[in-house]
């Protein structure tokens, strides 16, 4: 038997979609590694929130660790509580996507009203000296709070792009 990924929609809720995307001048790999580093989301966060990873032993033996396929992953906070599995991570040549698929449970402010079931980061070129990276949250949300919701992801997001950008500055690829 298999488990599904995705989470049902339950009743009273709707699914909610909230994409947003950055372009920075440098080569999508440059993102991408400062993305696929647990480091930058687990240094200097304000408290007293928490981004953590959690060694997960896989059924072959192996561990998953920071944004390996199986890690267990938590964000949490007051009023947030963010667990969930990384469930994809590819990269190619056209650049690289990752899934994080939250658990049932998974909540903002209130189980009642806002679960989120994934979190999607894809970074991929836009020319050869460009890239675009995509975060891409999907919802369930309880009707009736829609706006709420997109105005918090448009109030939380362009933080996550001034990080990007200072960061693909700190690598040195981009011009201050």
């Amino acid at each position: 038997m298999e488990v599904p990924e995705s989470i049902p929609c339950p009743p009273r809720f709707s699914e909610h979609v909230f994409t947003r995307a950055y372009e920075v001048p440098v080569p999508w790999q440059v993102p991408w590694s400062w993305l696929m580093t647990p480091e930058t989301f687990t240094k200097g966060q304000v408290w007293p929130f928490r981004v953590e990873f959690l060694d997960t032993p896989l059924p072959d033996g192996r561990i998953a660790r920071g944004f390996d396929v199986g890690t267990l992953n938590a964000h949490h906070g007051p009023f947030m509580n963010f667990c969930g599995r990384i469930t994809r991570v590819e990269t190619g040549p056209d650049g690289g996507r990752r899934d994080l698929h939250y658990d049932y449970g998974a909540y903002a402010l209130a189980f009642r009203l806002i679960r989120p079931t994934l979190l999607r980061v894809e970074a991929a070129p836009s020319s050869p000296t460009t890239s675009v990276v995509t975060v891409r949250i999907e919802s369930h949300v309880r009707r009736g709070m829609h706006r709420a919701w997109t105005l918090a992801q448009r109030c939380f997001w362009p933080g996550f792009g001034l990080a990007l950008r200072k960061a693909c500055r700190r690598a040195n690829q981009v011009p201050s």
